[in-house]
């Protein structure tokens, strides 16, 4: 019997000791299981991001990261550059307390994914591109998961759809994706088990798959491993202006979208997109509301079948009543949207922008928000040739909320008043412009909104010849 205890904890005993030394030698973040099944990256004493990067038809010089530390201790931030080609590199940078620090993607490694880990401090990251014609700053993903969706993509001619996917962990993912297009839904061979090696990423050009198509809403299901999926849509001088668009894809469908911040103009065209993912057809309501209580826009309805996209028309609407749906927003109206859908079916909802500047044209899309919170930080607010950034809040509930406006940068907070204690009423959308006019500042902070009950925030920065939009991130 004693030797029996004995052998039991000697093998107690080693088991121990390798699990010590396998969690000593582990250089992979922790995973933990989300309640949607997707995975989120969760090492000690730090916060992780994923930046899938764009396709290497943008020169890379033009990719740009960006760190903000909106916390009162520096931080120590280990920036991974997972190579399309070549090794795998590591660059170790540190971000100074309440500060925002942009380097060149270039000067990261080579063309690739990166993976974040920032230790100390509570830091955001940004990925994207400035150049002629070229900008886009949006948040990095905060999760893997298994499943991700797009509503709005297009392929005529002169126009590339792109869709990038990160695998950031040491197992294999594969993956299947689904086109919803408007010659029909489709799920070709070519997308089907598509192999995401680990630490790397896939660059899939959809505009040689889905070739001349108006509409191409895409779904991407891991069937094995996780991942994390972007989406950049890039318009050539062959479809006119050129510019780009840059979105992270939504881990989810639902049946409620919201969008904070729009802008009729003459010269613009303004379309959201919604593809039907559900099991069965689906009446879908869509609501504008102007900021100004005085201006009533009538609202929108549509029957989508199973598995279709459709691109409803913001302002400028046909006057011939047997024109598709279209929210008849009047010029110069800035307006907030919401998208529900009847009966329990799930939908995706994405806008798409393209609006004339004095020296090109700024291209914009924005998945809608799912979740309203009552904080959200952009890691930047200001870009070389700027012309003016916008924030934007929606407030969906009851009640109206205060909204105040913080600039985190050179190690300090700024709460200028006149960004204090703002006002939105309930179901009502305010712009406020946080730089601008003739002399923009070009102080670039990180901008924390605060609001006494949940709303939405977007932010709009625009240069002198491009646009670029996105969403906060909540907390």
């Amino acid at each position: 019997m004693k030797s029996r205890r004995f052998l039991f904890v000697a093998v107690l005993l080693v088991l121990l000791a390798a699990a010590f030394a396998i969690g000593k030698t582990s250089s992979e973040p922790r995973t933990v299981a989300a309640a949607n099944g997707s995975e989120t990256a969760a090492a000690a004493s730090s916060d992780v991001w994923f930046c899938p990067g764009e396709p290497t038809t943008i020169a890379p010089k033009y990719g740009r990261l960006t760190l903000a530390n909106v916390a009162d201790e520096k931080a120590e931030v280990e920036v991974t550059d997972l190579a399309d080609s070549g090794a795998t590199t590591q660059t170790t940078l540190g971000v100074a307390a309440h500060s925002v620090l942009t380097k060149a993607r270039a000067s990261l490694g080579a063309p690739g994914a990166l993976t974040i880990e920032a230790f100390g401090g509570r830091v955001l990251a940004e990925e994207g591109v400035e150049g002629p014609a070229m900008f886009e700053s949006t948040p990095c993903a905060t999760q893997a998961a298994r499943q991700w969706f797009f509503a709005a993509g297009t392929t005529p001619r002169g126009v590339q759809q792109w869709l990038v996917l990160e695998n950031p962990y040491a197992s294999d993912a594969k993956v299947n994706v689904t086109l919803r297009t408007s010659g029909g839904v489709r799920e070709p061979g070519i997308l089907q088990s598509v192999d995401v090696a680990p630490r790397s990423r896939n660059l899939i050009a959809l505009q040689n798959i889905a070739v001349r198509e108006d509409r191409v809403a895409t779904e991407v299901d891991a069937q094995v491993g996780s991942v994390v999926a972007s989406q950049i849509i890039v318009y050539t001088a062959d479809a006119g202006t050129p510019g780009v668009a840059q979105s992270l894809g939504s881990t989810t469908s639902a049946m409620h979208w919201s969008f904070a911040g729009g802008i009729a103009r003459r010269d613009s065209s303004s379309y959201v997109a919604i593809t039907n993912v559900g099991d069965d057809a689906a009446q879908v309501d869509i609501q504008a509301a102007a900021q100004s209580p005085k201006a009533a826009i009538a609202p929108a309805s549509l029957n989508l079948a199973q598995d279709d996209v459709a691109w409803v028309q913001i302002g400028q609407c046909p006057a011939s009543s047997r024109a598709k749906a279209c929210i008849s927003v009047p010029s110069g109206v800035r307006y907030s949207l919401d998208i529900r859908s009847e009966s329990g079916i799930a939908i995706v909802a994405q806008t798409v922008d393209r609006f004339a500047l004095a020296d090109g044209g700024g291209t914009t899309s924005l998945l809608g928000g799912l979740v309203p919170a009552t904080a959200w930080t952009f890691a930047r607010s200001t870009v070389p040739g700027e012309s003016e950034t916008d924030l934007s809040f929606v407030n969906p509930g009851a009640v109206p909320a205060s909204v105040s406006i913080g600039a985190v940068h050179n190690g300090r907070i700024d709460n200028r008043s006149a960004f204090q204690h703002l006002t939105v009423a309930p179901g009502r959308q305010v712009t406020i412009r946080y730089n601008g006019g003739r002399s923009p500042s070009k102080v670039d902070a990180a901008l924390t909104v605060d609001s006494t009950v949940p709303i939405y925030a977007e932010r709009l920065i625009v240069t002198q010849d491009e646009a670029g939009a996105s969403n906060g991130v909540a907390g």
